[in-house]
């Protein structure tokens, strides 16, 4: 998990909240991150969740007419928002790019670090838009290979960790999770040291949960999946912890795409560990972006 005080452009971070108060809490932090620096908020969200915010940025001194008038605060209603991005019934990636893309590229000139806070996303997934809802992640990620900006996004916990496929889905278009007992993400790059890492990381994080009695069946997962990255897809990788009910998810992503052979096992303890262990397991597609592999484990 990460905090919100040092998101630098290019990261894209997602927090799950039981409460308003955990969120608000949370994207202010971000925003003032913003504003104090001399850069620019937006803010794509609900009415209710950007007086909330306006709220609590004004009791930290925040001048938000002035911001305004100088363009340093720039507020959308995410629902209006999402509705100039949807084009018979679907989002558009043209109207995308004219309404948010205009956007993020008007914040940022000059060189001023940008902070988006979008919850258009959390919209369609409420509303079991859950296509739309990738497609619009993917859009966002999309923008950030052409803009420099970071963006905080944020879903209801109980809206997308009821179904662990959905969660997981979640969490592997996001770099980081911020704030959230039910899952995690973190970015390792290609080198030797990063099986080892990614294990570190996983058994920390079972501990923090209060699930330590499984942090030694995940440490070999999380191990083996990790070592074939490395020494197979030769590439960074991305580990997913996700959590929901009695299920525990183990992903890995990484940049190999998919071969007839499936993942293979690496010179450690092998794949038949990790058949052993799981309740069931199986490899995504990415197309040429890559694979995940995946693994389910029972708590």
């Amino acid at each position: 998990m990460v905090g919100t005080e040092n998101l630098n452009a290019g990261r894209h971070v997602v927090q799950f909240y039981g409460r308003d108060e955990e969120l608000a809490e949370r994207v202010t932090d971000y925003l003032l991150g913003a504003l104090d620096d001399g850069g620019v908020a937006v803010v794509i969200a609900t009415p209710e969740h950007r007086g909330e915010f306006e709220t609590r940025l004004g009791q930290a001194g925040v001048d938000l007419a002035g911001a305004r008038d100088d363009g340093l605060y720039l507020p959308m209603d995410a629902g209006q928002a999402l509705s100039e991005l949807m084009v018979a019934d679907k989002v558009d990636s043209a109207a995308f790019d004219r309404v948010i893309g205009t956007l993020i590229a008007a914040a940022g000139a000059g060189g001023r670090p940008v902070r988006a806070f979008g919850e258009m996303v959390a919209l369609l997934w409420d509303d079991g838009l859950v296509n739309d809802a990738v497609r619009l992640e993917e859009m966002w990620e999309e923008l950030g290979g052409r803009y420099p900006f970071s963006l905080f996004c944020g879903y209801r916990a109980d809206s997308v960790t009821c179904d662990i496929d959905a969660f997981a889905e979640v969490c592997r278009l996001h770099g980081e999770i911020v704030g959230s007992r039910s899952g995690t993400a973190r970015t390792f790059a290609f080198s030797r040291e990063a099986p080892a890492a990614a294990r570190h990381l996983a058994v920390a994080t079972l501990n923090a949960w209060g699930a330590g009695d499984l942090a030694g069946d995940v440490a070999l997962v999380v191990t083996e999946l990790a070592a074939n990255a490395f020494v197979h897809a030769r590439s960074a990788f991305v580990v997913i912890l996700s959590v929901h009910d009695d299920l525990l998810r183990i992903s890995v992503r990484d940049a190999a795409p998919l071969d007839g052979a499936g993942p293979r096992a690496a010179p450690l303890h092998g794949l038949a560990v990790v058949d052993a262990l799981a309740s069931r397991w199986g490899v995504e597609s990415l197309g040429n972006a890559g694979k995940t592999v995946w693994v389910d484990l029972l708590r």
